[in-house]
């Protein structure tokens, strides 16, 4: 009997300790602080933001972790442990002198937290890149940004 309960109890503490693990973390940026902090990290450079565009969860990709945990949330949240938000994404869309340059700035957002962000460029200098990643880098410090070639 003192091994079931040991066992059960080990249980009940692993399952509470991997919920906490999953579902409880304040490193997010708010939504509504994207546009400024992309303007920040960018105000340096030749770019500036041309428009904004709310897009589709689907088109961001988030590092595996975080994929992982909304996975595992949204499951949480489909048998009632915890409640689920609303996810949408905004694309920040940035322009330079050189029409050939092409930034985009993406944001997956879960109710008022920014929770992934993704970089995607193309023709641009690679140390005018590495000048802006770093830049996002600063003003998005708890987040791992995902960059890909457009």
């Amino acid at each position: 009997m003192k091994k079931i309960l040991i066992i059960f109890f080990t249980i009940l503490i692993s399952l509470f300790g991997f919920y906490k693990f999953m579902t409880y973390d304040r490193n997010y940026t708010w939504t509504k602080e994207f546009e400024e902090s992309v303007k920040n990290a960018t105000k340096n450079t030749k770019f500036t933001i041309q428009k904004i565009e709310k897009t589709e969860v689907e088109n961001v990709k988030l590092p595996f972790e975080r994929n992982l945990k909304i996975k595992i949330q949204k499951a949480l949240s489909e048998v009632g442990l915890m409640n689920y938000g609303t996810e949408f994404s905004e694309t920040i869309y940035l322009v330079s002198d050189n029409p050939r340059e092409i930034l985009q700035v993406k944001s997956w957002c879960l109710s008022d937290h920014i929770i992934g962000i993704e970089i995607i460029e193309k023709n641009i200098k690679e140390e005018n890149l590495n000048v802006i990643r770093k830049n996002i880098e600063v003003e998005f410090n708890n987040y791992k940004i995902v960059c890909k070639k457009l």
